[in-house]
């Protein structure tokens, strides 16, 4: 026998099978049932998703000779004909290959005859944007005043090319774009009848690669089970479409939160060299971006099409970012994506985008500029040394290092460890403002050790030092990056010793921080904090000047 593709083999053949459009086929169904039925139907929406499947059980609907409720039998000889594309009842044309004035008055020449065999003569133009103004025209008035026994079904991908007065005498329904969750359950369905055997994550790429077509998916697995046979694994789905691995994006991220250069352009050779489409490669950074943003915004990953082992990375990933940067980081991709339509070599624009990705600094909004320029004009020299590398809420815990230091509150987690006699402590004990001086440089070295830890560790607070225990404060929320620092305490540990040539202890505590030193919200206002600055500060006015800042609401 003849092999009978899965697209095919799998179309919808009742109302049930018809995918994620519930709004389409209960209206149609409701509609039979009331005998409300219009003499005119527009389907539109992209390709692939069931438009002509939809009108096909319309019309087997309408002709069979023993279904009730609006549901066809699928075994009388009129729904086998109209099943096979033989019925004298049903003309199936093409609006593409007939598109012209003569075809159209052949149809307003036959539809005046009674059907031959069913209720209704039914006509399905496919692609019906295809047709001619003439011959659109010549459709208008049989739109308009059809027989009794006539019904159009017209279905389009681009409604916008059709007459506004054919749309006005047609009922038209919007078929949705089906989403990658309802595909990968589609064909789940579908392997599990055809005993293949297929991976989740698998299932995933298919229905991602198909862009919200129910038709594509299904061409795209058959292909994939005519490459590697029943039994389908992630990396067969990857390699037999020419996909690019997740793992890639992730070390993207990697290294723009690391700042190794190196690393950005070993990758981007990495994607040339592979033989890998740069327009795919760029459209799944910016979708990888993209999630990241939504985990850190939502707080949780249910909104990312993902396997449940993505999902946790990008929880974990998201807090090493700031949704500020992130839409930075996602601007710069898609303008890549316009460089490269324009570009001859597809190489060094994707080179430059990754390496000023890298080399991006993070968003420094006016207010904390304002508020740290404020406070280089304390009147105490030395809290203006210790604060100069502070961020605004760490120099408000600093005044109170004291208190929290005696009682470090609720939520205090420790390592509980002394590695130290109280005596050496005494010996080699170290003040906050040496902490504070080369805290910075620990950061960075626990990030070359573990991204994930030091990023965690940068969004902290130093709030005192005490027998060579350091104090760091988290915000009241913050309880996910008081655990990962915990669980890598030996990481802490090893970078502390070398950096202060120590043995030092930390404690991370969770409490509600102050907020940042307020600044007035009026425009006024700011302005006038800005002007004063400038004429205080030569380095405001220097600013102002080569970049000509201006105030933003």
């Amino acid at each position: 026998m003849t092999y009978l593709v899965l697209a095919r083999k799998w179309r919808p053949q009742l109302w049930n099978d018809v995918v994620a459009q519930e709004h389409v086929t209960a209206t149609l169904q409701n509609a039979i049932q009331h005998d409300r039925l219009a003499h005119a139907y527009l389907f539109t929406g992209p390709r692939g998703i069931g438009k002509t499947s939809v009108a096909r059980i319309l019309a087997k609907a309408l002709n069979c000779e023993k279904g009730s409720g609006g549901i066809p039998c699928n075994a009388c000889s009129s729904c086998t004909e109209i099943a096979e594309s033989r019925s004298m009842d049903v003309f199936e044309i093409d609006g593409a290959s007939n598109r012209g004035i003569d075809e159209v008055r052949n149809i307003r020449e036959n539809v005046r005859y009674t059907p031959t065999k069913g209720k209704y003569k039914i006509y399905i133009i496919d692609e019906v944007h295809m047709l001619t103004p003439p011959a659109f025209n010549a459709l208008l008035k049989t739109l308009e005043e059809p027989p009794a026994h006539a019904l159009f079904i017209f279905a389009t991908t681009e409604p916008h090319k059709v007459p506004a007065t054919i749309i006005s005498r047609c009922q038209k329904f919007d078929f949705h774009r089906i989403s990658p969750k309802d595909i990968a359950e589609h064909l789940k369905q579908i392997c599990h009848q055809e005993k293949i055997a297929i991976e989740e994550e698998a299932l995933l790429l298919i229905s991602r690669k198909a862009d919200g077509s129910l038709r594509d998916s299904q061409s795209l697995l058959d292909q994939i089970v005519s490459f590697t046979g029943d039994k389908i694994k992630t990396e067969h789905v990857i390699q037999g479409l020419g996909l690019i691995e997740q793992e890639l994006f992730f070390e993207v991220t990697d290294a723009v939160l690391s700042g190794k250069v190196p690393d950005g352009l070993t990758l981007v050779d990495k994607v040339v060299s592979g033989g890998y489409d740069v327009e795919e490669f760029l459209a799944g950074l910016a979708e990888h971006l993209r999630n990241l943003l939504v985990v850190r915004s939502v707080g949780s990953a249910d909104l990312v099409d993902a396997s449940n082992e993505n999902k946790k990375r990008y929880m974990e990933l998201s807090s090493a970012f700031r949704e500020e940067d992130l839409l930075r980081l996602i601007r710069i991709v898609l303008d890549t994506q316009q460089v490269l339509k324009r570009s001859v070599h597809a190489r060094l624009p994707l080179e430059m985008a990754l390496v000023k990705m890298i080399k991006l600094d993070h968003t420094v909004t006016i207010e904390d500029l304002l508020v740290r320029l404020g406070n280089l004009g304390s009147a105490d020299p030395k809290e203006n040394q210790n604060s100069a590398s502070m961020k605004p809420q760490e120099k408000s815990e600093t005044s109170n290092t004291g208190q929290t230091q005696n009682n470090p509150g609720e939520g205090e987690i420790s390592d509980g460890e002394r590695r130290h006699s109280p005596e050496s402590e005494k010996k080699n004990e170290l003040t906050m403002n040496e902490i504070q001086t080369r805290w910075e440089e620990v950061v960075r070295r626990i990030k070359h050790k573990k991204i994930t830890v030091g990023s965690f560790l940068q969004e902290g607070v130093l709030l005192g030092v005490e027998q060579n225990t350091i104090c760091i404060g988290f915000g009241l929320s913050n309880g996910f990056h008081i655990d990962s620092i915990m669980r890598s305490k030996e990481i802490v540990h090893e970078v502390l010793r070398e950096v202060f040539g120590t043995d030092l202890g930390f404690t991370c505590v969770k409490k509600d921080l102050p907020q940042r030193k307020a600044v007035r919200s009026v425009k006024k206002g700011k302005e006038t904090d800005l002007k004063m600055l400038k004429e205080q500060e030569p380095v405001v006015r220097k600013i102002i000047d080569d970049f000509d800042a201006e105030i933003i609401e």
